[in-house]
């Protein structure tokens, strides 16, 4: 819950434009435990800062988000040699020794990855998202959920499952359940909708 936090680290967790995170992460850095702190601002920098160009907004976790989605969508003929794909893009997302070693860093990470997950589904409630017939018919509300739940559970639970790699994915998996649980008050987790759904 949220509420273990912070004030400040759960407007840094909720808010989901760059800048105003990076706001919200600075003013709580003044009073913030040094060593977690440190991680924190890596994590944000890792995933927002572009060096070439600093003044652009970027999500790369956003995008790997998006690009697991599609390596489970198109598993080709022997999904589990996707493995080695799949953690490189983990490892992208600053699955390291840190996290798996050191309670701060994993809470840290976990947070982050629920902001991605945060999110990934606001862009979900776009008109444009789960497109039908080509794109050429708007998706209704209803549509959208479902294809929401399914695109989260495909980026977590349904890519490690498909390559093989539920320990590696631990955390993200944790993450997507609980960030959509949060955000989907009436479910009793992300499993449990993505089976309703496919049913």
């Amino acid at each position: 819950m949220l509420t273990e936090l912070h004030p400040l680290l759960q407007s840094y967790y909720t808010e989901t434009k760059p800048d105003v995170r990076k706001k919200h992460l600075d003013e709580y850095s003044k009073a913030a435990d040094a060593e977690a702190d440190r991680y924190r601002k890596e994590l944000y920098s890792c995933r927002h800062v572009d060096k070439r160009h600093p003044e652009k907004q970027i999500d790369r976790f956003l995008f790997n988000l998006i690009s697991l989605t599609t390596m489970f969508k198109t598993p080709g003929i022997f999904p589990k040699f996707r493995k080695r794909e799949v953690l490189s893009i983990i490892k992208e997302m600053q699955l390291d020794a840190r996290p798996l070693q050191d309670p701060l860093c994993r809470d840290a990470l976990y947070w982050e990855y629920r902001n991605a997950v945060r999110r990934y589904i606001a862009t979900c409630s776009d008109p444009s998202y789960g497109r039908k017939l080509l794109g050429m018919v708007a998706s209704d509300e209803a549509s959208r959920k479902a294809q929401c739940c399914q695109d989260v559970w495909a980026f977590s639970y349904g890519v490690a499952e498909l390559v093989g790699a539920q320990n590696e994915m631990e955390i993200l998996c944790r993450a997507s359940n609980d960030e959509y649980c949060a955000l989907t008050p009436e479910a009793e987790s992300l499993e449990a909708d993505y089976k309703k759904y496919t049913r």
